[in-house]
């Protein structure tokens, strides 16, 4: 028995030392596997502004950019409505981290700018909306030279005048609503807006300038755009928007949202002609920052 025993107590020590080695082993492949945090959603937040409603282009493609990234986000507009010069100097106060804005040094320099022509550029077609008894003169207009005759009414500290300036045209400043008020008045020659907002400003105002309306034979044209600016700090926003909007750039979403835009859809769709004479200026206001949208994004009238 003790001859048997021998054998027995070395296989259980033996059996012991696997266990206790299998054991370790097993604690170790039984101990839970680290779990991944989840990653907490990027908070997105818009300014609420008149001019800037949930319904129209740049609203609906920055949702579209936050869906296509697949990145978990919370989109959600500011709780107090906001002034557009006030929205402009508190992009970096925390109030909202993200806007659409016109292609200005400003924003380039206080923001990160997002290299994508969210209207395609058509905001840096100016059509210009005239009183109607002096629509012959002002449609007879054939060259540059004759633009510098003339005078133009726009808002304070638009990034367009010195634009305008930079190309010698004379320019009138006054606050927006007061432009409309000062051309039926005779104050200026031509209000030039955009060629994706002017008829619906114009439908929008026109009580304000009850003989305005826009000239179709000419336009004035330079590098513009409106795009997303990004608050500096917001890295986690800039990342998530700029993969979005490449891909919806890419695949046509983007292009299909301003097709169903009222303002850009018929230039876009070929419904509308922009005027057949264009007057090309320089736009030294186009930042490097700007010069990253790649060329095949901007319109071509068919």
């Amino acid at each position: 028995m003790g001859a048997i025993s021998h054998p027995s107590a070395a296989g259980g020590l033996s059996r012991r030392a696997l266990l206790l080695a299998a054991g370790g082993s097993g604690a170790a492949l039984a101990a839970p596997a680290p779990v991944d945090k989840p990653v907490p959603p990027v908070e997105v937040v818009y300014p609420r502004m008149p001019e800037r409603p949930t319904d129209a282009y740049p609203f609906q493609l920055l949702k579209a950019a936050l869906q296509a990234s697949g990145r978990p986000h919370v989109l959600r507009l500011t709780d107090d409505e906001l002034p557009s010069m006030r929205a402009y100097k508190e992009l970096t106060g925390g109030q909202f981290n993200v806007m659409d804005t016109g292609a200005a040094p400003r924003m380039a320099e206080g923001a990160r700018v997002l290299p994508f022509p969210l209207d395609l550029g058509l905001s840096g077609y100016r059509v210009m909306l005239v009183r109607r008894d002096s629509l012959p003169r002002l449609r007879a207009v054939q060259t540059l030279e004759d633009l510098r005759t003339l005078r133009f009414g726009q808002g304070p500290d638009w990034v367009d005048n010195y634009i305008l300036r930079a190309a010698r045209l004379q320019v009138v400043e006054a606050e927006f609503l007061a432009l409309f008020r000062m051309l039926e008045a005779g104050r200026f020659d031509a209000f030039p807006l955009g060629a994706d907002e002017a008829e619906m400003l114009l439908a929008r105002f026109q009580s304000l300038a009850p003989s305005a309306v826009v000239v179709p034979d000419w336009c004035v044209h330079y590098r513009f755009a409106r795009v997303f600016a990004v608050r500096e700090d917001q890295t986690a926003v800039f990342d998530v928007l700029q993969e979005g909007l490449s891909r919806i750039f890419a695949d046509g979403r983007a292009q299909a949202i301003l097709a169903r835009d009222p303002r850009v859809g018929p230039l876009v769709a070929g419904r509308r002609r922009l005027p057949a004479r264009v007057f090309g200026i320089r736009n030294p206001q186009w930042a490097a920052a700007y010069q990253a949208i790649p060329e095949h994004l901007f319109f071509k009238q068919p």
